[in-house]
């Protein structure tokens, strides 16, 4: 989570206006790859902790906990990333994670 919302606030008004570019200009080839991407890598890692979660389907799981950290941390920047502290941040990454094993346990 952490790094999701550092990602986001390298240069906040960028990522705003790239993502409502995306939107407009219909160029997702390359954002719906990344997500792709992002979705097998989390659902491996899932995958591997399978024994410590509740019985949940994989693919519903990595679609949820990868959808929900997203929309945290795209809400965080276009909210005014760039005036959060560390602290903040660091709140809410923790916050983030209780919600995610929360919801696999």
């Amino acid at each position: 989570m952490t790094v999701a919302i550092e990602a986001h606030r390298i240069n906040p008004k960028l990522h705003r206006v790239l993502a409502e570019q995306i939107r407009r200009t219909g160029q997702l080839k390359d954002v719906e790859a990344y997500n792709r991407e992002i979705q097998t890598l989390v659902r491996t890692y899932l995958e591997s902790r399978r024994k410590e979660m509740r019985k949940v389907d994989l693919d519903a799981a990595t679609f949820i906990c990868v959808s929900a950290i997203e929309a945290i941390a795209y809400n965080t920047v276009l909210h005014g990333a760039e005036m959060l502290s560390e602290k903040m941040v660091r709140t809410l990454a923790d916050e983030t994670t209780r919600m995610v094993a929360g919801y696999l346990r």
